[in-house]
This record gives structure tokens, C-alpha cells and sequence, in this order.
């Protein structure tokens, strides 16, 4: 946990973040329709024409612009903004938790990879393998180097309470509401949350990512799950468990979330 705040290193991690931010955009768009992230560079959708660099700022091009193509006027979603500050703010957050050091770009890296997850997840319900992938090599090479938070025990206990878990809800949704509850994307992404939280911290993440989803449909779904075309992704809700879990740890590398559980049922 960070004690003395440089602003200067705040304001670099804000920048940096953002610019990442802007990199995440490009993996949400294109990944889903196996579009390479590399080439073309940034350009409009509708005209195809590439955007000038002077407007090609994270946060700030999005407000340029005024939303539009500087050529074609069609207006660009207002999630690219977004996308780059909530990028931006995290990058700030998980360095006030893990400072500057090699947990600290692990979990960063994690960060990122659940920015992406929430975003595809919503635009098209499915968590591509290439995530899968990425996040299981990235947990893989954290506890080779030694450098999670867990060790190899206490981060495999983790992946099967948190796969083990979801896969059993989903087989009992599936019974009961007669269709695919918690798609088995869902379940290999919590190999890889689990892999990185431990048992303790999965089950916080899961009990959230439950009741945030929870909420979620009573206000938006209530009266639509019978639905066979009524679909709900999962994944956002595991990202914000999960993140929820990682951003409450405290400085002694407990968590307010759950000193205050224990505190209050015991």
C-alpha cells in the first residue's frame, strides 16, 4: 500500500492508463470479429478514413471531436471515453494498493484483462478463448517467478473452488430454468480469478459478482428470465466481484470487506 503520494507518478499512471485504455478499446472491438489489433491503426468505422493524430488523445480526443468523425460526422460511442478513464482510474488504484512493483503490474495486467472481458462479454456473450488464454499464461508465469500473491497450493485450491463453484450453479440453473445458465466461458474465466485470488478472496468475489448480478436483474430482467431469448452476461459481474475483492485490501494485506464480516458475525 502506497503511503507517500508522488502526484507526478499519479499523473503518469493516469496517462499511462489511459493510453492503455485506448489499446482496450481497439481489443474489444476487433478481437470478437478476429480483426487484427495491430493494422489498421485507429480509423473511422464508417468512412474508413485514419484519425488524425492531434485528435487521436485518449479522454480528451473522444471530447475534441465532440463524438464525431472529423471527415464523415458519424458519431463514435461515448464508451471509448469511458473505457479509457475507468483504464485510466484503475491503473491509479491498483498502484495505491501494490506500489510500484512486480505485484503491482500482475494485477494490473488482470485489471485490463477484465476491462476487456466486461465489454465483449455485453456486446456479444462470449469471453473469446484468446482472454482464456492469456489469463491462464499470465497466472502461470506470476507463480513460476513468484511473484502473485499466493503460492502454486493455495492458487490452484483457488481455480477449482472458483471453476467448481460456477459450474455446479450452472448445472442447477439449468435444471431448474430449462436452458444455459453460466455459459462454460464463464466457468474458465473463474479458473483463472481463482488461480489468482486463493479460496478466501473466491468466494468474496463470487458472494459479490452473485449479489451484484442479482440486483442487477431484479431491476432490469424481473419477469424476463422465462425467456428463451432473455440472455444475462455473467461476465461483467465476475469482473466487478473480483475487482471489488482487489481493490478492498487493505494496507496490513488483509481486506475491509471482510475484517468487517468477521468483526460483525463473530
Amino acid at each position: 500500500m502506497v503511503t507517500n503520494l508522488d502526484p507526478y507518478i499519479i499523473i503518469m499512471l493516469f496517462v499511462m492508463g489511459s493510453i492503455f485504455g485506448s489499446f482496450l478499446n481497439v481489443v474489444i472491438y476487433r478481437v470478437p470479429k478476429n480483426m487484427s489489433i495491430v493494422y489498421p491503426s485507429s480509423h473511422c468505422f464508417s468512412c474508413k478514413k485514419k484519425i488524425p493524430m492531434k485528435y487521436n488523445i485518449p479522454i480528451l480526443g473522444y471530447f475534441l471531436l465532440s463524438g464525431k468523425c472529423v471527415f464523415c460526422l458519424n458519431r463514435f460511442p461515448s464508451r471509448y471515453a469511458f473505457i479509457e478513464l475507468i483504464t485510466a482510474i484503475f491503473t491509479v488504484i491498483v498502484y495505491l494498493i501494490f506500489n510500484w512493483n512486480s505485484l503491482f503490474f500482475v494485477y494490473l495486467t488482470l485489471t485490463y484483462l477484465l476491462i476487456a472481458v466486461t465489454f465483449v462479454d455485453i456486446d456479444h456473450f462470449i469471453i473469446p478463448n484468446g482472454f482464456i488464454l492469456f489469463g491462464l499464461s499470465v497466472l502461470i508465469i506470476s507463480l513460476m517467478l513468484d511473484v502473485s500473491l499466493l503460492g502454486w497450493e493455495y492458487s490452484v485450491s483457488g481455480s477449482f473452488v472458483f471453476a467448481g463453484f460456477l459450474f455446479c450453479i450452472g448445472l442447477i440453473g439449468q435444471f431448474i430454468l430449462k436452458k444455459e445458465s453460466i455459459g462454460f466461458g464463464d466457468v474458465k474465466l473463474g479458473l483463472i480469478l481463482g488461480g489468482f485470488l486463493g479460496v478466501e478472496y473466491s468466494i468474496l468475489a463470487l458472494y459479490l459478482s452473485f449479489a451484484l448480478s442479482a440486483i442487477i436483474i431484479i431491476v432490469f430482467y424481473r419477469g424476463k428470465l422465462n425467456s428463451s431469448d432473455t440472455k444475462i452476461p455473467f461476465g461483467p459481474y465476475l469482473a466487478a466481484g473480483t475487482l471489488i475483492s482487489l481493490f478492498t485490501i487493505s494496507p496490513d494485506g488483509s481486506n475491509y470487506i471482510l475484517n468487517w464480516y468477521y468483526r460483525t458475525m463473530f
